[in-house]
């Protein structure tokens, strides 16, 4: 393909506005014609709004063929469902979309359903109903509820994102299935019913560009779906996003990696090979990452933080995936660091009745805002006045080195922003100011890294446990097999991970390789407790401002010192006080900055060990004054950039151990977790190799 080709996108809401401006960008894409397109790409260089309906399949088609358009990029699932891409492709116009037979993943939640059932994708357990089936549904609910488990009804066919009903008990369940089946508040989607167990924990957004064979999964999100803040009110098609979200780490993500893989081999084996982008919403629960459906488009407003990070050309990755071959074009998708969260701006009342022809103001200030860029959904132009003509208005999506930044530069443009109703009086704009919260108030999740029994550690799981610390412990590491960490991670219910150390290994790629096992688990902190071992400058450098270590002195004091040898000096020099210390780990042994200190008297008498004891009595309190400062961000904190559950830029060394393929499984020796595991770890005891040291 030589010279600028057109492009066409179908679609009119903030979603579409987000795909246009990622297209346009393209060196290699002169004009985006939207079809019916809103405000926003009518004022956007390069974009030409042409008033054909994204449900005309006839008329698109054609309208391809006048443009004779390169690539035809269709973003909401209605279109898809009623066969646009396959008109496309008959036409011989390459359509990034999924076919009508593909799209039933979204048309219809039955057969999305049973297609998990019948190909092992996991998902929670359902049951599906047809309208001559009420009485029978009505049955399945109580009889869900006598057995102590809560469901959530769903119509299964197309409803806008809104035909997902979560009652609050037996009789709510029951309030939903008949407002489904017999009062049509879905219309003909809800002609068949599914009702499927609760699932209980973090729900993810997971997508990946498809091309009939390979998914290449895109960063993770998380929407807010409720209309008001603290997750209340009614559902809407999506109050607001941000990516990537940290609560899917590496560890899960190859789990979702998985499961939308084999979704894709498993649609090309039906004769259904999915073309588009692959949307699944994930639920992450005790039992690992489960499917609640998957939709045939990008999300929205997913596509609003993600396609800002984006760093390949989206014009190459879509028409990649038209073609069928996506790595002949894009070997790998790229991404951006940094973080992008979006808040929407929508009409007083949505997602119930709300007014429309608004006048919208102070669009220009919010776009001045240093990373900020105005997705518009519901705007149209009336008299030469950009005005409202939707529920969902507009977007404004914040990017920035950091979450936290990125959420902060969004709300700025927010405040900007006034909908003026016909004859004045208050603003009629709506938005949640909560956007993110989940993410920023996370616990901060710790990997416990030590030689010994870690006995420091155990005052963190009992705060923990407690209610009195926003943390979690959620690995336990050691060089040693026979460490009693391992035990006591075990013993709380946390992974527990060997990580042996060949003879002669270099400090650098020993370290590299417990990074990674740190990084599959999410880590934000570490801890090391009784790690005999001397980290390297890479580790310090990976973990910069996230390491922290107690050392049993007074630091500067007996700095390099280990175990009764500090106590002894202490004795030695007529101390009257000693004490511990919590400090960042860097190069310099011992020489961190100093976080907690905690003093404790020294008396006549006293022996190395009696000074032992005192101080060891105050290192599980320092650690949790430390964890809490870490936390909430204060000194020596303050200053970290990176936001916690956040990627960052790994060391020289451990580029070279990914390169090289060394984290092949396994990593870990033995990865024990369960009721089992305790019992098992004493089994496993005698089978340690003696190739490895400490």
């Amino acid at each position: 393909m030589s010279g600028q080709v057109d492009v066409l996108v179908v679609g009119g809401g903030g979603r579409e506005h987000a795909i246009s401006v990622k297209l346009r960008e393209s060196q290699k894409v002169r004009h985006v014609f939207c079809a019916p397109g809103n405000g926003g790409t009518d004022a956007e260089e390069g974009m030409i709004n042409v008033a054909v309906g994204d449900s005309d399949v006839e008329g698109l088609v054609k309208l391809a063929k006048e443009k004779s358009v390169a690539l035809v990029f269709v973003g909401p699932e209605t279109p898809l469902c009623l066969g646009l891409a396959d008109a496309c492709n008959a036409a011989g116009i390459p359509c990034f979309g999924p076919s009508k037979l593909a799209a039933e993943l979204e048309a219809s939640k039955a057969f999305s359903k049973d297609f998990f059932a019948k190909h092992g994708l996991p998902t929670a357990a359902y049951k599906t109903f047809k309208d001559s089936d009420y009485d029978a549904a009505l049955s399945y609910v109580e009889a869900e509820y006598a057995a102590g488990r809560e469901v959530v009804v769903k119509a299964s066919g197309i409803a806008a994102g809104k035909g997902v009903l979560m009652p609050a008990n037996a009789e709510e369940a029951k309030a939903a299935v008949r407002e489904v089946m017999v009062d049509k508040a879905f219309g003909a989607a809800g002609d068949e019913v599914v009702i499927e167990q609760l699932l209980i924990g973090e729900e993810v957004s997971c997508m990946a560009f498809a091309d009939g064979k390979v998914a290449s999964m895109m960063l993770p999100a998380q929407d807010h779906k409720r209309a008001n803040d603290n997750d209340e009110g009614p559902n809407t098609g999506g109050m607001g996003a941000y990516a990537p979200a940290p609560c899917l780490t590496p560890k899960l993500r190859r789990e979702v990696e998985e499961v939308l893989q084999k979704t894709v081999d498993a649609m090309a084996s039906e004769g259904r090979p999915y073309i588009g982008c692959l949307y699944g919403g994930f639920m992450l629960t005790k039992e690992g990452p489960l499917l609640l459906e998957y939709n045939c488009r990008f999300g929205d407003p997913e596509t609003q933080v993600l396609l800002p990070l984006l760093d390949s050309d989206l014009f190459e990755v879509a028409l990649g995936c038209a073609e069928g071959n996506l790595q002949a074009r894009v070997p790998k998708v790229q991404w951006k660091d940094g973080a992008a969260a979006t808040v929407v701006c929508a009409a007083k009342g949505y997602p119930g009745s709300y007014p429309k022809g608004m006048v919208i103001f102070g669009l220009e200030k919010a776009a001045a805002v240093e990373g900020i860029k105005v997705y518009h959904a519901g705007t149209k132009k009336s008299d030469d006045t950009l005005v409202t003509s939707g529920g969902r208005v507009l977007a404004i999506t914040g990017c920035a080195p950091n979450f936290r930044e990125a959420l902060k530069r969004a709300y700025e443009g927010v405040q900007l922003i006034r909908f003026e109703p016909a004859g004045g009086g208050p603003s009629g704009l709506h938005f949640r100011t909560d956007i993110g919260r989940l993410a920023i108030e996370r616990p901060t999740r710790i990997a416990i890294v030590g030689s010994t029994r870690g006995s420091s550690s155990q005052a963190t799981f009992d705060a923990i446990k407690a209610g009195t610390l926003n943390a979690r412990i959620v690995v336990a590491c050691s060089n040693k097999l026979d460490a009693g960490i391992l035990e006591r991670g075990l013993a709380e219910g946390i992974p527990a991970v060997h990580v042996p150390c060949k003879k002669g290994t270099p400090r650098a790629e020993y370290d590299a390789k417990l990074t990674e096992v740190l990084r599959d688990y999410g880590v934000d902190l570490v801890m090391l407790v009784g790690f005999m071992r001397i980290v390297s400058p890479e580790f310090c450098s990976d973990w910069a401002n996230a390491c922290i270590n107690v050392h049993p002195s007074l630091l500067p004091k007996h700095a390099g010192g280990m175990d009764l040898e500090v106590h002894r000096a202490v004795l030695d020099a007529g101390e009257t006080e000693t004490g511990c210390t919590v400090h960042v780990v860097t190069a310099e042994v011992d020489g961190g900055p100093i976080v907690v200190q905690r003093k404790v008297p020294v008396v006549a008498g006293d022996t190395p060990e009696s000074v032992k004891a005192k101080v060891q009595a105050e290192e599980g309190p320092s650690l949790i004054e430390a964890v809490r400062l870490f936390h909430e961000r204060k000194a020596p904190f303050a200053d970290d950039r990176r936001a916690p559950g956040v990627d960052f830029a790994p060391s020289p060394a451990l580029r070279r151990l990914q390169r090289s393929g060394s984290f092949a499984e396994p990593l870990h020796l033995f990865l024990l977790s369960g009721p089992m595991a305790a019992a098992s770890w004493r089994g496993h005891m005698g089978t340690t190799s003696g190739a490895f040291e400490g």
